[in-house]
């Protein structure tokens, strides 16, 4: 039977009835109680098989766990350690780097410093921690030495009476061998001399033998005295062997699992103690943690996190920096282009279109409507009509400045079909309006914008249009031509609205500030610009008015 097998304490044999007795047993009966259990204990181990061994296996793995134990708490200590002297390293280094920035004190300053100094006691507190966990360790360490050295000893004297018997066992066992063979040969003498007499021959000739009677006779003595001194020394054995037995099994073995299993109790006993021992310290480093942090003086981190006061502190400081500090200086910095020289600009923009005043540009150009919107008109309509959300998405920012440049290097060699261009044509409908934004004198003129604004105004759809109509016609030639092109193709644009998305509404929403002039990322900086933001809607409602009516107001017919 292996040890770990016979080692049973059989507690699922005790039925209900004896645990509610064990149960209730008065608390000054609990001594009793335990030296019972001992006995029980003792005596059960005594009567199995590697018992002993059991209890010296029970033992062995209680010291690993005691081992286990002071390792954990080792470990343990060295990082609270290292908590400690890393918090108290941080405290002197922050206190320093603040000490040096600041050299004033203020609500903020007191109240950091013992801010820091509350962290501080932490970190002292937990090196503490850390030595009283060095501490139980160590005890734990010595523990497991005692008990070590004990159970080896035991160990000893256990395996040296179990030896003895053993040896005692194997003395009986031969002297009973030897007992065995003599009387065997004590028999066969006997048989073999009274195979001389005739009435007792045996069968097949079985005992027959050429010895005389008389050496047969002086046989069946001899092997008697053999056997007779045989038997007589297996008594004696047995009696030898039975004494060692006795003694083993009711007074060496008992004492030896009483002693070992008072040592194994020992280590249990405390390892329970040392870590009760470990328990009651960390609640006093916890304790004392919560203290520091907040406490009945005031000096806890809530509290003095409560004392702080920043509005006091940046009082104070202005208070103080207006005594030596001057005013500034808050008005616009005015633009300053680079001036550069016109061989490097004639290089660069030989026929720009971009930033050119819409009549120098006809002027310049010979062409009644600017080639560029012809251009990039021509293009959405060949390409992008069916576009989702067609001049509301915008393009990428590089591919719109390399057309812008291209446009203004010669925008008569620009081809917005080739695959380059074409891909996307939201970079084309971003050149466009980029384009627009970008006149000195928007498409509607700064000198008609006040009468576009009281046109909007009218409540009447008919005399609205009337009083548009008689505006635009009364445009400057390349501003009126520009414009018809360009709501030809808006109208156009929002013919396709069932694909692009691009209703009427949409596109005056969008083209609203783009011809009217006024751009609703510029900066606020004057009543007039104010009023320009304000107008807004009437921008609006100027492009729709003029989308709405196109045919009307330009008279299809001279198309």
């Amino acid at each position: 039977m292996l040890a770990s097998e016979s080692y049973k304490l059989e507690s699922d044999s005790i039925d209900e009835s004896e645990k509610s007795t064990i149960y209730s047993i008065a608390p000054e009966t609990v001594k009793v109680i335990t030296e019972m259990d001992d006995m029980e204990v003792i005596t059960r181990l005594g009567e199995l098989d590697g018992g002993f061994q059991c209890l010296l296996d029970k033992v062995k793995r209680d010291l690993h766990a005691a081992k286990d134990v002071a390792m954990f708490l080792k470990k343990r200590a060295a990082i609270e350690e290292e908590y400690g002297k890393q918090m108290n390293k941080l405290v002197q280094t922050t206190t320093e780097s603040y000490d040096k920035l600041h050299c004033k004190p203020n609500t903020y300053g007191t109240i950091w410093t013992s801010f820091l100094k509350v962290h501080e006691a932490i970190g002292d507190q937990r090196i503490k921690f850390a030595s009283d966990i060095a501490e139980v360790a160590d005890d734990v360490q010595i523990m497991c030495k005692d008990t070590e050295k004990s159970r080896k000893q035991i160990k000893e004297i256990g395996y040296r009476h179990d030896r003895i018997r053993l040896e005692s066992e194997l003395a009986l066992e031969k002297s009973k061998q030897k007992y065995d063979l003599s009387s065997e040969d004590w028999e066969r003498a006997i048989l073999a001399k009274s195979s001389m007499d005739d009435t007792h021959i045996p069968k097949k000739g079985l005992f027959k033998s050429n010895k005389t009677p008389s050496q047969l006779k002086r046989q069946v003595d001899d092997s008697y005295a053999k056997a007779n001194q045989a038997h007589a020394a297996y008594k004696i054995q047995l009696g030898t062997t039975n004494a060692t037995r006795n003694d083993y099994f009711n007074s060496q073995l008992p004492s030896d699992i009483k002693t070992l299993k008072s040592a194994g109790d020992e280590c249990c006993t405390a390892i329970r103690y040392q870590l009760a021992r470990y328990a009651f310290t960390f609640e006093e480093a916890l304790t004392a943690d919560g203290l520091a942090l907040d406490n009945d003086d005031g000096n806890g981190l809530r509290s003095l996190t409560e004392k702080i006061d920043f509005y006091n502190d940046t009082a104070e400081l202005v208070k103080e920096f207006k005594i030596k500090a001057t005013k500034l200086n808050k008005s616009d910095i005015p633009y300053q282009e680079y001036p550069m020289s016109s061989p490097a600009l004639n290089i660069l923009k030989p026929n720009p279109v971009f930033a050119v005043n819409l009549v120098k540009l006809m002027e310049r150009d010979k062409d009644e409507i600017p080639l560029i919107v012809v251009k990039c008109a021509d293009a959405v309509e060949k390409a992008g009509l069916k576009t989702v959300g067609l001049y509301r998405m915008s393009g990428t920012s590089t591919q719109i400045q390399r057309l812008k440049s291209s446009f203004d290097r010669n925008c008569a060699t620009i081809d917005l079909s080739t695959d380059e261009n074409s891909t996307d044509v939201n970079n084309v409908t971003s050149v466009l309006k980029l384009w627009f934004r970008e006149l000195p004198d928007p498409l509607f003129p700064q000198s008609s914008y006040q009468h576009f604004m009281n046109a909007a105004k009218i409540e009447n759809d008919r005399m609205r249009v009337l009083g548009l109509h008689t505006i635009i016609n009364d445009l400057p030639d390349a501003h009126y031509a520009t414009l018809k092109y360009i709501m030809r193709h808006l109208d156009k644009v929002q013919q396709y609205q069932e694909f692009n998305k691009m209703t009427t509404a949409n596109l005056s929403t969008i083209f609203g500030m783009t011809l009217l002039g006024g751009d609703q990322n510029k900066s606020i900086t004057s009543v007039e610009d104010n009023q320009r933001l304000a107008d807004t809607h009437w921008h609006v409602k100027v492009i729709q008015t003029i989308l709405e009516n196109y045919r009307l107001i330009f008279e299809p017919d001279e198309e």
